[in-house]
């Protein structure tokens, strides 16, 4: 099973689309991870047969989306959240605390704008960076996940 998880689009809308056009025939699953939700208003129409699932960020003011989700896939425990209500910018203290509490596997967030996969303790920490904004001088970028039977493997893209 591949999912793709992308975060802080900030109205880069356009990079949403290319990022749709890119990965739509070998995704399973999408996951976004705040910070203009808007950005994928017209996706869901264009892309009917996805299934696409968000976490409301700091800029995404009256959203109705969760600020924590949790979906199961292949048996897998996935936590998503936008990570500025678990203070990412000083650490994974606060992410640790929910993998913990509702036993994940594998923990998705953005906020910083900057790519990250760990490994801590059995579970995965993977910040996707940002597909409009990113802080870390790299491109805009997205993380593909792969749940396979041996485990889970992340790959960072960078937006092409």
């Amino acid at each position: 099973m591949r999912i793709i998880a992308f975060s802080d689009s900030h109205r880069h809308y356009q990079n949403v689309r290319r990022l749709f056009e890119q990965t739509a025939l070998t995704t399973d699953l999408y996951i976004f991870l705040g910070d203009a939700e808007g950005d994928l208003d017209d996706i869901p129409s264009l892309y009917p047969d996805k299934r696409i699932l968000c976490a409301a960020g700091n800029c995404d003011r009256g959203s109705m989306e969760p600020f924590v989700g949790t979906v199961e896939a292949e048996g897998k425990k996935i936590i998503y959240c936008h990570g500025h209500m678990q203070h990412v910018n000083f650490g994974l203290t606060g992410l640790k605390k929910l993998a913990k509490d509702n036993g994940a596997d594998l923990v998705l967030y953005g906020h910083t704008h900057e790519r990250r996969c760990e490994y801590k303790n059995g579970v995965y920490y993977i910040n996707p960076g940002s597909i409009g904004l990113p802080r870390d001088g790299l491109p805009p970028s997205y993380a593909a996940i792969d749940i396979i039977p041996a485990g889970i493997l992340c790959t960072h893209a960078d937006l092409e």
